[in-house]
């Protein structure tokens, strides 16, 4: 049961509360989780022991020991509102209805607004209300799935929790806030413990990926506890990664239409795919500027001086610096032959004897597509490549040589 029916406590006037910065709350905050929840109550050590217990249901429930919160002693404690007020000493000025129904050393803000050490809290039927409930927003989709510090209830005390909440509660924000550390990342944690601050998915209570190199939860290891091998690099190991060989394909992947793989290991190909790939290069119109061509895609290969846009990024030729003199879009060493447009990397050979047509090294006459030349297939007759015919004057001379001898035949 939620810390719903608070104790109702008058507000007083007291000294105005001290300056703070969001992480001085979060850290108060954090310093109450596994206390027990205390009726009435808003204190605990600062060394984490005598955690006291709870037992029965709000507001019949019964507490033990000398240290424990509930939720609105909890809040205005890691507030310190209205006054500096020492976390082992009990103090409990405000119930959920101050929180909820007045500003004092609060004031209401958008819930869309939210921000660390910000709180949200509701009374049921509206203000006054019979009861309600106060908690401290740390992270997260402020109408969605968050994280929270609370003392939630009898049965579960205070904690630092993942949670979604109603529409009734009101977003409140701590008068007197101070900046404290830049979070460039917004991940929740500062330099120097978040290890990354540019770089949302590495901070101290992040989850430990496998094989991606990183220290992703800041404790000074890297890929801890990892029992895997992720062989391409893409912080996933089998059996969940289906192809571990391709750091394309991998559970967080994005399903690519058309190329008859799964690449996000969910055991379908290309599902969801409302696109037809014509050219089967895994990519469909827009995404793909000519879908009748598989060498032009997102990513391909920018040829040069074919004036096309290969990559469709809306550029044709970008980043070329180099001569193709002969047209065919390539340039050497890629071009082997660059005073023939027909000789280039990834053409059809043209079968012909001495010459690398598509630039693979290999000789046409080598090629099993030109099926082994011979050298007299490549002359065209029964000589050899480079033997010279007989001219016209050679067979004059042979004329007048063997024209007298026909006239002294009898």
């Amino acid at each position: 049961m939620l810390a719903a029916l608070a104790v109702i406590a008058p507000t007083t006037a007291r000294a105005a509360p001290s300056d703070m910065t969001r992480d001085e709350i979060l850290d108060l905050a954090e310093s109450g989780v596994g206390y027990s929840y205390w009726w009435g109550g808003g204190c605990w050590r600062d060394d984490g022991t005598q955690h006291g217990s709870c037992s029965g249901s709000c507001p019949d429930c019964t507490h033990s020991g000398s240290y424990g919160a509930d939720c609105s002693g909890f809040v205005a404690k890691v507030w310190q509102v209205p006054s500096p007020s020492p976390v082992a000493t009990n103090s409990h000025p405000y119930s959920t209805q101050n929180f909820a129904c007045e500003e004092t050393w609060w004031t209401a803000i958008a819930r869309d607004d939210l921000q660390r050490g910000d709180a949200a809290a509701y009374r049921s039927g509206g203000c006054p209300g019979s009861s309600g409930h106060v908690l401290l927003y740390e992270r997260g989709d402020p109408w969605g799935s968050l994280w929270t510090y609370e003392a939630r209830g009898c049965s579960t005390g205070i904690v630092h929790n993942n949670r979604t909440l109603s529409s009734d509660y009101r977003a409140i924000r701590r008068v007197r806030l101070v900046a404290g550390c830049t979070d460039d990342d917004a991940d929740g944690s500062c330099l120097p413990e978040d290890c990354d601050d540019g770089n949302p998915e590495i901070r101290p209570d992040a989850t430990e990926m496998c094989g991606n190199g990183a220290d992703d939860d800041c404790d000074t290891a890297t890929d801890e506890d990892c029992g895997c091998t992720d062989a391409d690099g893409d912080g996933f190991c089998p059996p969940d990664d289906c192809n571990d060989a391709d750091d394309a394909v991998h559970p967080d992947a994005d399903e690519r239409c058309g190329d008859g793989s799964d690449d996000d290991c969910d055991g379908a190909a290309d599902e969801d795919c409302g696109c037809t790939d014509t050219d089967g290069d895994g990519f469909c119109p827009p995404d793909d500027c000519h879908d009748g061509d598989p060498s032009i895609y997102p990513g391909a290969p920018d040829r040069c001086d074919n004036d096309r846009d290969d990559d469709c990024d809306g550029l044709a030729d970008e980043g070329c610096d180099c001569t193709d003199t002969d047209g065919d879009g390539f340039c050497p060493p890629d071009d082997c032959n660059d005073g023939n447009p027909a000789a280039h990397l990834g053409a059809e050979p043209a079968c012909a004897w001495g010459r690398d047509d598509d630039c693979d090294t290999r000789l046409d006459n080598d090629e099993p597509a030109c099926g082994g030349l011979s050298p007299e297939d490549a002359a065209g007759c029964g000589c050899e490549p480079g033997a010279a015919a007989a001219g016209p004057g050679l067979l004059a001379l042979l004329g007048l040589l063997l024209g007298p001898a026909r006239r002294r035949r009898p």
